[in-house]
């Protein structure tokens, strides 16, 4: 029972028994990596999704959706693809002030989320968000995942100039809302783990990191 078999059943999986939930997924065909086909970690990888597979209970909720959802996108781009999209059932997007409402926060906060990668769809005249992204948020793990996958996202589908544009753009906002040039001087006195709320330090210190990868890739210097 191989790479392909497995995939194929997983993405089998997630489009019929979360039909009340995903309308469709389109993907593009994985050039499977022969380096990570052979590691010790793909194999490892396969088993554990063998045993999710006779493990997962139906129907499932939202939560456990969600987290089926982030790391079977995980996964795909591990072996290698490039493009992956879920499209939902209309019942099960909801509107970004729903959201907001429903996490306790405001719709500045709730777009400062969207913009550091959670999931939101535009469909036309109006953002919507899928109701498993606002219950994936308040978990600390899966929702560092979900934001990670749409950053990801990001990058890939945008002009390298866009996507630096957007980087520097953010970048201002956090150095006018700290008073300081950047995010070691903002949280000097700081680390990550030992804030209540690391989620601005994070998201910072993520966009320099990409912002600097964009530029070494393209040739350029990193900006300071």
């Amino acid at each position: 029972m191989g790479t392909d078999y497995i995939f194929s059943k997983l993405l089998a999986g997630l489009s019929t028994l979360f039909s009340d939930k995903v309308a469709g997924i389109t993907i593009h065909d994985i050039s499977f990596s022969p380096e990570y086909l052979f590691s010790p970690k793909h194999k490892k990888n396969l088993f554990k999704w063998l045993d999710r597979l006779n493990k997962i209970e139906w129907p499932a909720d939202d939560i456990d959706f969600g987290k089926l959802k982030i790391d079977f996108e995980l996964w795909y781009y591990e072996l290698g693809g490039d493009f992956i999209e879920f499209s939902y059932q209309k019942n099960y997007l909801i509107k970004p002030s729903e959201a907001a409402e429903q996490l306790g926060v405001s719709t500045v906060t709730l777009n400062k989320y969207i913009k550091q990668g959670m999931e939101c769809l535009n469909n036309g005249s109006q953002n919507k968000i899928p109701k498993y992204a606002v219950e994936l948020l308040r978990d600390p793990v899966y929702g560092v995942l979900m934001q990670m996958i749409g950053q990801k996202k990001k990058r890939m589908q945008q002009p390298p100039s866009e996507r630096l544009g957007e980087i520097y753009k953010e970048i201002a906002e956090y150095q006018i809302k700290y008073g300081t040039e950047t995010y070691q001087e903002a949280f000097s006195e700081y680390d990550g783990d030992e804030m209540d709320d690391p989620t601005d330090y994070n998201h910072w210190k993520d966009l320099v990191e990409e912002s600097t990868e964009i530029l070494k890739m393209a040739g350029g210097i990193a900006r300071k």
